[in-house]
Parts: structure tokens; sequence; C-alpha cells
């Protein structure tokens, strides 16, 4: 790529999404950053913001590289007033013939990908609205969280797994416990199953599709039940009581 990175992350914000691929092979070095002056004085929200979706795989070195690199940066800048950014963990994973789940990276980013989901779940971005730039540090909450366990898995002493973002959430003061809950509850897992119900009540034109009348919120056919998915480890040794196990059950 003949720019540099930054430079190339500027243009690609004018497109409404970015999908991160081995494209980036540039590895990046990022000081710590320090706390950057905030004022107490009122911004309103510009209506005209960009919205940029980030998909990308937690344990992709290049992703990694983006976003503890010229992602990074370009959030201690101005041009946060006028870009929304969406991380979604998207793994790039997939679903053999035998129920079998497998992320590209192995087991450690099938799990990973769902710590970032939890985190972005439960500190997401501010509300859409006037805010205070007192606050703008909170609408980092996820990304910070997100980046430092990308470093952690960067350095030559990197730790496990669980270990990064516990590491994570302690230095970051962030409640490990939520995370844990957010993870053993499933939290999301459900959401597909209904996905027609979520899309007519998202729709804000003036007259529905027949098919959202023929839908109720929630469904009680029992034939609605999917079988279990596990991980490829846990297929592989024949146990499904792992902590990665995936389980899709039917709503209530």
């Amino acid at each position: 790529m003949g720019s540099s990175p930054l430079l190339s992350f500027l243009v690609l914000t004018s497109l409404m999404f970015l999908f991160v691929t081995p494209s980036h092979s540039s590895e990046y070095d990022v000081a710590q950053e320090p706390a950057p002056p905030i004022t107490s004085r009122k911004i309103s929200r510009n209506p005209e913001k960009v919205t940029m979706s980030l998909y990308y795989e937690s344990l992709c070195p290049y992703c990694s590289s983006f976003i503890v690199g010229p992602l990074a940066q370009v959030l201690e800048t101005d041009l946060m007033t006028i870009l929304n950014l969406r991380l979604v963990p998207w793994g790039n994973a997939i679903l053999d013939s035998n129920n079998t789940i497998e992320c590209q990276h192995g087991e450690d980013e099938c799990y990973l990908n769902i710590i970032h989901s939890c985190a972005i779940n439960l500190w997401p971005d501010l509300p859409q609205n006037e805010i205070d730039l007192q606050l703008i540090a909170m609408q980092k909450k996820h990304f910070n969280f997100i980046k430092c366990i990308e470093k952690q898995y960067k350095a030559p002493e990197r730790n496990g797994a669980e270990e990064s973002w516990e590491v994570c959430s302690g230095k970051l003061r962030l409640s490990t416990q939520s995370i844990k809950k957010c993870y053993d509850s499933g939290h999301g897992k459900k959401d597909y199953v209904n996905f027609i119900h979520y899309v007519c009540k998202a729709y804000k034109g003036k007259s529905l599709p027949k098919t959202c009348s023929s839908h109720p919120s929630t469904s009680t056919n029992k034939d609605t039940s999917l079988q279990s998915a596990c991980h490829a480890s846990e297929a592989r040794s024949g146990d499904s009581s792992g902590k990665h196990q995936m389980k899709v059950e039917p709503l209530a």
C-alpha cells in the first residue's frame, strides 16, 4: 500500500462500512496515551456524522495492528466530532456439517469475540444527542478495553485469552463480574431466532409488510429449537461441558 496507513484510514472514513482485511500488513508502535485535556462545554450532535462499522477478528494480527495503531490515534483527534465508530467482532467463524463452530484463529478467538461483544453491550456509546465533552472518555470505554486486549496479545509475553481481558478490566476499572455474567448468560444468542420481529420493530416507515403482522414478538413453537453447537476442541475431545460451549435454546 503506497500511502501511509493513517492517510488511508482517513480516506476510508468517508465510507459507511469498513471491512478490515489482511491488506493491513504493517505493525504500529503506540506510545502510552496521556489523558487528553477535557473541557466542560457542551457540543451538539452532528446529524451528518459518518458511521464507520469495523468488522474484525479478535486474534487477527492485521486487525490488531489497525486497532491499536491508526484507529486508536484517530480516536484522540477532532475527527470524532464527525465520526460514529461501530465495532463488530465478526470472527470469520464457520459452522461445520457436524454442528461445530470454528473460528479462523482458533478457540480463543471465539471466546474473545464474545468477551468483546459483552463489553460493547455493557458500555455502549453515549446517547445520540447533546453530550458533555467531559463524558467523551466514557464513550470509548469498550474501545479502550478492546484495544488493551489486542495489546496484550501483541506483546511477546502475552497472557492467555481469559487472563488478558481480566488484566484489562482491572487496569480500566471495569466490572469483571459484569463481563463474566454476560458471557455465562449467553446474552444475544437467542435474538436471531426472532429476527423478523426485530426487523419489523426497527422499521420506521408508514406501512409494515404483511409478514410483520403474522410474526409475534416471541415464539412458543417447539419446532424452533435448534441443536446445540460447540467449538472444535470440544467436538474432538467429546466434551461439551467446556466454558466455550455455544448452545442455542428456543425462546420461551
